[in-house]
């Protein structure tokens, strides 16, 4: 009755689950114990705590795997002639870093499993606003790092972290704390790509005015892809549409989405 349908894939291995159930954790295995720690850290803090109260309101699973990442889950439920997709997303924090990355870490990867990307099987999606989205939108990289950051900064006034740990907290978050009242300067800095310019400029195909991006060198960029942030999105709508088409081929799932025009604009890329 249900086909699956993972739309990001990763190399993240599924290590353990964690349930979130009546307002506390409950743990599945004594294999949990770094990632409850890492939990109950993010909660020590006030935007944790809210962050944390709102993926168990949502049942949002966090998992450990080898990188942190956000993965969702297209399935195609069928009932009767009438088909329609629902969407299961879930957290993976990678097991290699120590409790306080963890931490931060999940404050970040929960902002984008509390707000889902756009739905990638509509077909009036356009690469332009996948990346616009996925950087400056709701729940995209500048709400999630400045999430992250934002927990960072009130671990460290609460003399929660060692003191190597808080020099590396604010070698990774002092442009984000020196723009956190300029929003505008704060999501334009996500489009410096550096060596990828030129990449992104050739992908984008004729519609980089829509963006200003510099040549400057990177300040983020994706953990996964190891790419700046326009790149690496770009190259994820490409990909996930490329997949999409490629099932669609010999699925009723191009009875739903209707994405032959998507299609077609990917086709030589």
């Amino acid at each position: 009755m249900k086909h699956l349908s993972r739309l990001q894939a990763g190399s993240g291995f599924v290590v353990v689950l964690l349930f979130w159930a009546q307002g506390a954790l409950a743990a599945q295995s004594q294999e949990l114990t770094q990632l409850v720690k890492a939990v109950a850290l993010l909660e020590s803090t006030p935007t944790g705590k809210a962050e944390v109260a709102k993926a168990r309101e949502l049942h949002i699973p966090v998992r450990e795997g080898t990188v942190s990442k956000t993965e969702v889950t297209a399935v195609r439920v069928k009932q009767g002639n009438n088909e329609q997709l629902k969407f299961n997303t879930q957290v993976l924090i990678s097991s290699n870093k120590d409790l306080v990355f963890q931490a931060l870490d999940m404050a970040h990867e929960l902002t984008h499993a509390i707000h889902p990307k756009e739905n990638p099987f509509d077909p009036a999606l356009s690469a332009e606003e996948y990346v616009r989205h996925g950087i400056e939108g709701e729940g995209g990289e500048a709400q999630a790092i400045g999430q992250e950051c934002q927990v960072g900064k009130e671990l460290i006034q609460q003399k929660a972290v060692k003191e190597n740990f808080v020099e590396l907290i604010k070698a990774r978050c002092q442009y984000v704390w020196k723009t956190e009242n300029d929003p505008g300067r704060w999501k334009h800095s996500f489009y410096q790509l550096g060596q990828y310019y030129q990449q992104f400029v050739s992908l984008i195909r004729g519609k980089a005015d829509q963006f200003k991006v510099e040549t400057k060198s990177p300040l983020f960029a994706s953990a996964v892809a190891h790419k700046p942030y326009p790149l690496a999105l770009l190259e994820e709508y490409v990909d996930i549409t490329r997949t999409i088409c490629n099932r669609a081929k010999n699925n009723p799932l191009v009875r739903i989405t209707k994405l032959d025009q998507r299609c077609k604009e990917i086709e030589n890329q």
